[in-house]
């Protein structure tokens, strides 16, 4: 037998710890100990091979809202060895139509509301999912047994399958395996403090790894105990933190979320008695907001990853205050060097690309060779995003390679102009992107969203630029906009930027 055989979590805590709470639903408020919820996802199980012939490697998706059924569905199909495959639903009918073609569900279970996303598809069964005892999903509970046995895993069998956010071009799925997962489960121990006492909060789009992976696969592990919010809401998610009975320790969000939630008149008296990691990644972080959650007690442990590998860096949370401004440091079980083009480690203090290997690393795209290929360059997976390491191995964010622009032959990083125009009081956010100059090839233009009820123009933003950054960094335009792109998992959509204000869909 292979010491990299795979177990199952819940069958596990259900036998010796069945009664410990497992996870709550805030949008419906159901409570499931990890008996219960072992029972549910086994019954599911049981009903997805009964009925629909799902085993080893089948592919089995869900278009819906957050909820716990989402993490009962993962454990169903990992209790038969299938694939789980959760779709953004924001996207269009024709983005979700090409993501069904690709990855060739046998199931795909719908909220009744996102139904209409899938309407053409005929390749599977479509179950839907409402409210009630009459839903497809409780009906498939309901009317089988828990008798499921989960077969022979082991690490590199797949067990999830994740489309990247980008809405243009071919899909592009990410394969899971059971190795990464563990990977994963190990730095949320290692780095993050996870235990069983753990009692985590998600509100990430579970259909993303942040939402998926950061905060709540691991808890089941460990058998702690996992809130799951079905969408983001900045007043309730302040409302959870700082609720000592709820006891929340852990959580992971994006600079985005944080930045809200510091602009609630709640957060002058918040007060966050029971986190012990509060995390941040996804994206670049101000300066100044790294700076107001640090006056609150909450050093936000900044951290990296990609869903190509989730567990990358991360700033241990006993030393985020000292390493404040950094990605942290890379985890235990990674390998990661700043690379050239040609895989060729950079020395401290150069800009180049993260460049990864270890068992967190995915092992490819699903049924796109030529894509895994380019995704290596001597044996380092591309991860396509800037930073510098310095001597003690700490990283230091620059920017997306792609989001760089090259002006009168020099690289500008548009999040070094963000992060100074985000320490101006009046301003909430800011996104740079390089548009076209006849003299210089390229200048920036910084698109500035305004604090509410605070006013700012552009003659004040360059002279913070003026003040802050070299002359070729300083944007040759401002706008002063009243909302800009954001996604599902709260990050700033460059692409559409340069498509709203640059003409490109670059």
């Amino acid at each position: 037998m292979s010491s990299d055989r795979v177990y199952d979590w819940l069958a596990y805590h259900a036998r010796y710890n069945g009664d410990l709470p497992a996870c709550v639903d805030l949008g419906t408020g159901r409570r499931f100990t990890y008996t219960q919820i072992n029972d549910r996802s086994a019954r599911l199980a049981t009903g997805l091979a009964a009925e629909h012939d799902v085993g080893k490697g089948d592919r089995v998706a869900i278009i819906a809202a957050n909820s716990t059924d989402f993490y009962e569905l993962m454990f169903a199909c990992w209790k038969l060895g299938a694939i789980f495959v959760p779709l953004n639903w924001r996207l269009h009918p024709v983005e979700i139509a090409a993501l069904l073609a690709h990855g060739e569900p046998k199931v795909l279970f719908c909220d009744e509301e996102y139904a209409s996303l899938a309407e053409g598809w005929e390749q599977g069964a479509m179950l839907i999912r409402r409210a009630g005892s009459n839903s497809d999903y409780e009906k498939l509970i309901a009317g089988h047994g828990s008798e499921t046995v989960m077969p022979e895993l082991a690490g590199d069998d797949l067990n999830c399958l994740l489309y990247t956010s980008g809405t243009t071009g071919r899909p592009k799925g990410v394969a899971y395996n059971y190795r990464m997962t563990h990977n994963t489960v190990l730095c949320a121990a290692l780095h993050a403090g996870m235990s069983r006492d753990s009692v985590s909060l998600t509100y990430a789009p579970l259909f993303h790894t942040a939402g998926l992976n950061g905060a709540g696969t691991p808890l089941f592990h460990y058998g702690g105990c996992l809130y799951v919010m079905p969408r983001w809401d900045a007043e309730k998610c302040l409302s959870y933190l700082v609720d000592a009975e709820m006891g929340i320790t852990h959580c992971i969000g994006v600079p985005t979320h944080y930045l809200m939630m510091s602009e609630l008149p709640e957060f002058e008296s918040a007060r966050f008695p029971t986190l012990v990691c509060l995390g941040v990644g996804s994206a670049p972080v101000s300066m100044q907001l790294l700076r107001t959650w640090e006056a609150k007690g909450v050093a936000l442990a900044q951290s990296y990853g990609l869903t190509e590998c989730f567990s990358v860096t991360l700033t241990p949370p006993h030393r985020a205050r000292e390493m404040l401004g950094s990605a942290g440091q890379p985890m235990m079980h990674v390998e990661l060097q700043v690379g050239d083009d040609q895989g060729k480690e950079l020395p401290p203090g150069e800009v180049g690309e993260i460049q990864l290997r270890g068992p967190g690393v995915t092992p490819g795209y699903w049924r796109d060779p030529e894509l895994t290929a380019a995704s290596r360059v001597n044996s380092w997976f591309r991860t396509g995003d800037g930073a510098r390491m310095d001597e003690d191995g700490t990283l230091f964010m620059v920017d997306r390679i792609k989001d760089m622009f090259i002006s009168g032959g020099e690289n500008v990083y548009p999040t070094e102009i963000e992060n100074v125009i985000v320490k101006m009081p009046a301003v909430s956010m800011a996104g740079v992107i390089g548009v076209p100059d006849s003299k210089w090839g390229e200048v920036g233009m910084a698109l500035v969203l305004p604090r509410k009820g605070r006013r700012v123009t552009a003659g004040e933003v360059l002279e913070q630029c003026r003040a802050n950054l070299a002359r070729y960094k300083i944007p040759k335009q401002v706008k002063i906009v009243s909302e800009l792109p954001i996604s599902p998992q709260g990050k700033l959509q460059k692409t559409e930027l340069r498509r709203l204000y640059a003409g490109s869909e670059g």
